[in-house]
Formats: structure tokens, sequence, C-alpha cells
């Protein structure tokens, strides 16, 4: 798990989830317990979707948290 800030200065948690069929998905979560995102990977497996993530800086994170859906969304956010 990692955590970084928006654009507005609010703290995220970012960590690993999974999708129906397998798909790796980036789950962004408000600190504080608050709203809950998701993303997909481009990865297939968990050990590529660990070294996906460990290789986003905070610049990447905050893309991907922009372009992210509700968590309760049917649709994917794309890679």
């Amino acid at each position: 798990m990692r955590r970084f800030l928006d654009e507005q200065g609010e703290p995220w948690d970012v960590m690993l989830g999974r999708e129906s069929y397998g798909m790796q998905v980036l789950l962004f979560v408000q600190a504080g317990g608050g709203e809950v995102r998701k993303a997909m990977l481009a990865a297939d497996t968990r050990v590529d979707a660990e070294a996906e993530l460990d290789g986003m800086d905070d610049a990447v994170l905050l893309e991907r948290l922009s372009v992210s859906v509700p968590w309760d969304s049917e649709t994917l956010a794309p890679k």
C-alpha cells in the first residue's frame, strides 16, 4: 500500500485489487474512510501488478486516480 496526495492535498491510499476474471486493478481509498475508486492495470498476474504499482510515481498515480471509476461501477477505468 502507498499513500499520496491528490491535487487538493487530500491523502489517498492505493493498493492492488482483483476484479472478476482475475483482472488486476488499482484501488484508491481516501484516507480516513472516504471514497473508494478503481482503475485497471495492464498486468495479468499479482506479481506483475506489484511491479507495475512499484514503478508508478505520484504523478502517474494522480493521472490514474483522475480516470478511475467508483468501486461499485460495473466498468473499469482504462489502463
